[in-house]
């Protein structure tokens, strides 16, 4: 197994992870404000999917996201967010859950399609976060953070929201069936 092969593995192993997470999620269920300053459901995976668009396509392949192009008006939320606004702005959203969705599984769709042609100098390749506050990244940084840690940060969010609904966050002994590499 070399370090690619391992890295594809983790990134679709969680994805697989976040789906099962998200897919008994009800219309209902993702616009409750919890007490405090917790965000939606919602909100959440909306901010999720949205960074890992522009993450992935316009920050590291210097492209337009598909919320700018494929689905340009059709991303289910009642406003765009502000790219200079904080995590707490995210929370005035209401989501359509099923147009956030479909956006969500075809922003997922593209990160693993990614996947599949990573190399070595994409991985090495600098990313300019600096308009974020963030300095210069690495394209690992990324495939990273869009890719395996927030998934698993705001989908860990996600099953407490819908813990705190009554729900089950996830599947007891749930497996992904991503085969891991040799």
């Amino acid at each position: 197994m070399d370090a690619i092969e391992l890295l594809r593995w983790q990134i679709r192993d969680c994805y697989a992870w976040l789906e099962m997470t998200l897919r008994d999620i009800r219309d209902e269920q993702t616009n409750w404000r919890p007490p405090g300053v917790a965000n939606s459901i919602g909100s959440t995976y909306a901010h999720l999917m949205i960074t890992a668009d522009v993450g992935f396509h316009s920050q590291l392949h210097g492209g337009m996201p598909l919320m700018a192009t494929r689905f340009k008006g059709d991303v289910g939320l009642s406003e765009m967010p502000h790219a200079a606004g904080g995590w707490h702005d995210w929370s005035r959203l209401r989501v359509d859950w099923q147009a956030l969705r479909r956006y969500g599984q075809a922003v997922c769709e593209c990160v693993e399609g990614y996947l599949d042609g990573v190399t070595d100098e994409e991985l090495a390749k600098p990313v300019d976060m600096r308009p974020h506050g963030l300095g210069m990244w690495k394209g690992l940084d990324i495939y990273n953070l869009h890719g395996i840690s927030h998934p698993r940060l705001h989908g860990g969010e996600i099953a407490c929201l819908k813990g705190l609904q009554g729900a089950p966050g996830w599947e007891l002994r749930w497996r992904s069936g991503i085969e891991a590499p040799a």
